[in-house]
């Protein structure tokens, strides 16, 4: 393994065992996150972006199960396959929030309601940090300044209820890094906002990661955000990743025709748009009934009968580090 990996993930298979039938959320998945690098996953809703997450930090919803699988995560003392933890056990809780912390979309689901802000984050600071009470209260207050909260010491005793949404995932993201992590999972860290403040989390995210040398992995629907935060990205589509490598590779000479018709949709800045953007073609099928072959090929312009929906396609290395799963680029 290069020195640089932070966590590797190979072959990873979750599933929910519903009354309904399987759902196969994350079917296979593959990827490395490199110390202090901004990994993003992108993809529609639904695709198992969060799963994916939910998986590294082993805490999976009710009937979500890895069925499959390894995720290692590489510390200074050696590699830990997390999978093989307990997900309730001590191990996994002393990396989860003290290695690999995570900030979620709605910081209002994620922030107890009847503890402020202050109070929540020195307990994360107490449970982690051998420190006073005193200590930790100095340190939360630093911490909400550094992620931008205007009078610290005053807004360490407000509750979640009495922030702007801004400055409750402000308060998150001083959560998140209070114990220095070396891996933050931001989870559609901006959905909830509005565009200036979504800019501006986006840029405390990336300034603290560069301060603290920290790895990130960036889940979001939106290919903007990705093209001005991440170094590498995995496109997701239906729990598998179809295509991958560096940005720049993915945003200027995308292969699956999914990652192309991704980047149709974003509307240009200065161009003007004639018509409507364009939209993908049908809709996310049902997941307890996926397609055979490729999942894509009921909604793909480039589908061939008889190959695309009938074997999955192989894995193909573009070029160095830009991967993609179509059968256009050999295979059948």
């Amino acid at each position: 393994m290069g020195d640089n990996v932070l966590l590797e993930v190979k072959n990873l298979r979750t599933y929910f065992f519903l009354d309904e039938g399987v759902v196969k959320a994350v079917d296979g998945v593959n990827f490395k996150i490199e110390k202090g690098k901004t990994f993003g996953v992108v993809g529609e809703s639904g695709c198992g972006k969060s799963i994916t997450a939910q998986s590294i930090l082993r805490i999976l919803p009710p009937r979500g199960e890895i069925v499959e699988g390894e995720i290692i995560f590489y510390r200074d003392d050696g590699s830990v396959d997390l999978v093989k933890l307990d997900p309730k056990g001590q191990e996994i809780r002393d990396i989860r929030g003290k290695e690999v912390a995570m900030v979620f979309q709605e910081p209002m689901t994620a922030l107890a309601p009847v503890y402020t802000i202050g109070d929540q984050i020195i307990e994360a600071i107490l449970l982690h940090q051998n420190v006073t009470k005193e200590q930790a209260r100095k340190i939360a207050i630093d911490l909400l300044g550094r992620v931008g909260i205007p009078k610290p010491e005053e807004r360490v005793d407000a509750y979640p209820f009495e922030l702007s949404g801004g400055m409750r995932q402000r308060a998150m993201i001083a959560m998140a890094i209070s114990s220095n992590p070396s891996l933050l999972i931001a989870d559609e860290p901006t959905t909830a906002l509005d565009v200036t403040i979504q800019a501006q989390i986006l840029d405390l995210i990336k300034n603290l990661q560069k301060e603290m040398g920290m790895a990130t992995m960036l889940i979001t629907h939106n290919m903007g955000v990705i093209a001005e935060m991440a170094d590498d990205v995995a496109v997701m589509y239906l729990g598998k990743i179809v295509e991958s490598g560096p940005v720049n590779e993915i945003f200027y000479n995308p292969k699956h025709p999914y990652t192309v018709a991704l980047l149709k949709s974003i509307p240009k800045v200065g161009k003007k748009v004639k018509g409507r953007l364009e939209s993908i073609e049908g809709m996310v099928p049902d997941p307890y009934n996926l397609p055979t072959g490729c999942r894509f090929h009921p909604r793909c312009p480039s589908y061939v009968e008889g190959t695309c929906d009938k074997a999955e396609p192989p894995e193909i290395e573009i070029t160095t580090g830009h991967k993609v799963s179509c059968f256009l680029y050999g295979g059948r």
